[in-house]
């Protein structure tokens, strides 16, 4: 029988491990919102600096069973390669409100929004509690990396400090919203040459009728 790989390096076991354990810690001082939603948007994200697995290596026992070694690989010898190329990446989301206040309507859109890492052989991660999220009507506001990074690791104990990247992530994010939003994402990389690539997508609604709790973040003024 053909053996399975699914070999993560130690510091990405201890990292998804702390962030899991954080997702658990991360429950609501305060009663969740309900938000109605009508359109989901699901935006890929990719963050960190990605290395290119050492080559995989074909061992072959005695009785002509094969096993691949294939060191600090996260992806299947077959695939030879890596999940994407050696690099820096970065998303940034943009969400945009694009309503016109009428009346005594304000036009601000109250929505959830939440994360989920992406691992390899058909194994999911760890998914962020829903948060609540407010924009008022013609304004705008990014979600990045940094973001991201601190769902999924432990708060620094200096408050100023950003979450670090200790390892590469991939997932999605995902907003459930009672409106129409106007979301755009950007990514960027850069490879070891030093060559900068980037791609602008503007993101389409799926119209999907969801009710949620989503928490409200302490770390986020709520008026």
């Amino acid at each position: 029988m053909k053996a399975k790989l699914f070999v993560f390096s130690l510091l990405g076991l201890l990292f998804l491990a702390v962030g899991v354990a954080q997702l658990d810690a991360q429950q609501p001082s305060t009663p969740p919102v309900k938000i109605n939603a009508k359109f989901r948007y699901s935006v890929k994200f990719v963050c960190g600096q990605a290395a290119e697995p050492k080559p995989c290596t074909e061992f072959r026992e005695g009785n002509g069973e094969v096993h691949w070694i294939c060191p600090g690989s996260t992806v299947p010898a077959a695939a030879n390669g890596a999940q994407v190329v050696s690099g820096l990446y970065a998303t940034a989301i943009n969400v945009s409100n694009p309503a016109v206040p009428r009346g005594t309507e304000s036009g601000t859109a109250v929505f959830a929004k939440r994360f989920a890492i992406a691992l390899p052989w058909q194994n999911s991660g760890p998914v962020s509690r829903f948060e609540r999220a407010i924009l008022e009507a013609d304004h705008a506001f990014e979600i990045d990396c940094e973001e991201i990074a601190a769902k999924f690791s432990r708060p620094s104990s200096d408050s100023s400090t950003p979450a670090p990247f200790p390892i590469f992530l991939k997932g999605f994010l995902l907003i459930l919203s009672p409106v129409e939003l106007d979301i755009t994402a950007v990514y960027t990389a850069r490879g070891d040459s030093g060559v900068s690539t980037m791609d602008v997508e503007v993101i389409q609604p799926r119209k999907q009728e969801q009710s949620v709790l989503a928490d409200i973040p302490t770390d986020i003024p709520s008026d």
